[in-house]
């Protein structure tokens, strides 16, 4: 079970980091070059608008999965920071509830899209729309974990079982 685990965090590391990372990559190169050549060159590229349109979606999809997994997302805790311990977790936990009924209740729509957009394929590289729209689904798939064991957490502290979560108030 451990290595099946091991397998599964490296797969998760490859969606949420290499994958925007060379998105990333990809997406501000195509750029630069898109750049140079229709200013320098006069001669404007038609497929870097395509290539980073795409990298700058998977990008910031899988970015956002990660920035949930770090827990870096942008939260307004102003109220959080007013509650006692057990408030502020039974006010997160009915937030996250609503998130994770929300994004379960996604899944189906978000899967029966990829498919439709099958049919469709971008006009330069003739690149499947359900490859590009896939990555949505990990993210919901992705973001329904995370928000699970956010769930988990504030249960905890709300049976007395784990110390309160210190938020960072630094933002």
């Amino acid at each position: 079970m451990n290595t099946f685990k091991k397998v599964l965090y490296k797969v998760r590391d490859v969606f949420e980091i290499y994958i925007p990372i060379c998105a990333f990559i990809v997406m501000f190169m195509t750029f630069v070059v898109q750049i140079i050549s229709r200013y320098v060159f006069k001669f404007p590229l038609t497929w870097a608008y395509e290539v980073t349109v795409i990298g700058f979606s998977w990008t910031v999809i899988l970015g956002a999965c990660y920035a949930m997994r770090q827990r870096n997302h942008v939260k307004f805790t102003l109220i959080y920071d007013m509650l006692s311990p057990k408030m502020a977790a039974l006010t997160r936990l009915a937030g996250n509830v609503i998130i994770f009924v929300t994004f379960l209740l996604l899944i189906q729509p978000s899967m029966e899209y990829v498919s439709f957009m099958g049919f469709q394929s971008t006009s330069v590289f003739k690149i499947k729309l359900s490859w590009i729209f896939s990555v949505f689904v990990y993210f919901v798939v992705s973001i329904i974990g995370y928000t699970l064991s956010e769930i988990w957490e504030d249960i905890m502290i709300l049976v007395d079982r784990q110390p309160a979560i210190q938020e960072s108030s630094e933002y």
